[in-house]
């Protein structure tokens, strides 16, 4: 069926070949996703805890990791915190 018909031929190949690009870009995300979750799952812990105590201290801990931290995920979490704590003591 294939040798009778070049197209669909064609049409196989370009299908097995973006299914292996598909399979080995999702490979690549998982294992970058891997990487750093485990360090971002601790610090947006560590967030959550600080958030729940609420003292000076913490609300000092929230702003810091607010304005240096790298990953969008934590300052997001630390700016929600900080929302929380100043919603809490007014």
């Amino acid at each position: 069926m294939l040798s009778n018909n070049p197209g669909l031929l064609a049409l196989v190949v370009v299908f097995i070949a973006g299914a292996l690009l598909f399979a080995l870009g999702t490979f690549m995300v998982r294992r970058e996703k891997q990487a750093q979750t485990p360090t971002v799952l601790l610090r947006l812990d560590q967030i959550e805890r600080l958030a729940l105590v609420g003292q000076p201290w913490c609300v000092e801990q929230l702003e810091r990791e607010f304005v240096t931290d790298r990953d969008v995920d934590v300052r997001n979490a630390a700016e929600d915190a900080l929302v929380v704590i100043r919603a809490r003591g007014a």
